[in-house]
């Protein structure tokens, strides 16, 4: 079962379930006719009820879970599921790290309780924490970084690829720029959910980093560039300074720098993609979506800083 399956990691994740003959079944809150899964099954997953009555209708082996970041749906998973493996997916969880390059064992789990309203990043390291507290549960992590690809909902590529589309000037921080970017497609993230989800693998207690390995702000946006036709001209500024938008992947010098992903390659088998590959995809539902990042609004004042610079 891949609860948010019909969602845009969750659509990847079950495409390479189902290349892999796994029988996927795709649950969410709305009913949905048609989509990318053996089949489908609509709860809420936020009525504890509802949850236990769709586990005990499908009876799945392993539950992918893409949509958690509130600790209250772990502990109804842990108090209802009695499958082989629950999969959660999660984030960037790690402390300000500064640059560097962010390990599994940074993150560490926080004490006390939670509070009640958390928002969506301290929600993944609440339930991570919760996770780290269970006995019976046998839990598998997988944390992507911020996710790109064609209907990507937050349109974060989108934020660059028009601005180089424009032919102006682009607005990166110059702290972290060449660093390596908290980025990855969304077909590696779901083919590494898939590869967390295979029982013969022993992941069970394990959390695995899965992205682009080497590839900074200043390669991806080098990357469009050459895709487009066009120039890259980067205009760098410290970080602090940026107009908000300007540049949604940050990256915050006073965060990791990319991700260290050798124990999922050693121990899941993920490689990643050819970033040339991924934004082959990526323009193409460009070109045809012609999506506009809220961000690009700001864009004459970028343009006035870049010239006054």
């Amino acid at each position: 079962m891949v609860i948010g399956g019909a969602g845009f990691v969750g659509v990847a994740a079950c495409k390479e379930l189902m290349r892999r003959g796994v029988e996927t079944i795709a649950a969410g809150r709305k009913e949905r006719p048609y989509g990318t899964f053996t089949s489908y099954i609509a709860f809420d997953r936020g009525d504890e009820q509802q949850l236990a009555a769709a586990l005990t209708r499908t009876e799945p082996d392993v539950v992918l879970d893409l949509a958690c970041f509130q600790p209250s749906d772990i502990a109804a998973v842990a108090r209802r599921f009695g499958g082989r493996r629950y999969v959660f997916v999660s984030t960037g969880v790690y402390p300000s790290l500064h640059g560097k390059q962010a390990r599994e064992e940074d993150f560490v789990p926080l004490d006390g309780d939670p509070p009640e309203a958390l928002d969506y990043l301290d929600g993944k390291r609440w339930c991570e924490t919760v996770l780290s507290r269970q006995t019976d549960l046998p839990w598998t992590i997988i944390r992507p970084p911020a996710v790109f690809g064609p209907a990507d909902h937050t349109l974060r590529i989108a934020a660059y690829i028009q601005r180089v589309a424009d032919g102006g000037p682009l607005l990166v921080p110059a702290e972290t720029y060449e660093r390596r970017a908290n980025v990855a497609w969304v077909k590696d993230i779901g083919f590494a959910c898939a590869l967390a989800c295979d029982l013969r693998k022993d992941t069970v207690g394990k959390a695995y980093n899965v992205a682009f390995e080497d590839v900074s702000l200043r390669a991806l946006i080098e990357g469009i560039a050459r895709a487009l036709g066009m120039p890259a001209r980067l205009h760098s500024m410290p970080f602090d300074d940026l107009p908000e938008g300007a540049s949604p992947y940050g990256p915050d010098p006073r965060r990791h720098s990319g991700y260290v992903i050798e124990r999922a390659r050693r121990e899941l088998g993920f490689e990643p993609s050819a970033l040339e590959d991924a934004l082959a995809e990526t323009l193409a539902w460009y070109r045809v979506a012609k999506p506009s990042h809220p961000g690009y609004a700001n864009r004459p004042q970028e343009l006035a800083i870049a010239g006054s610079h």
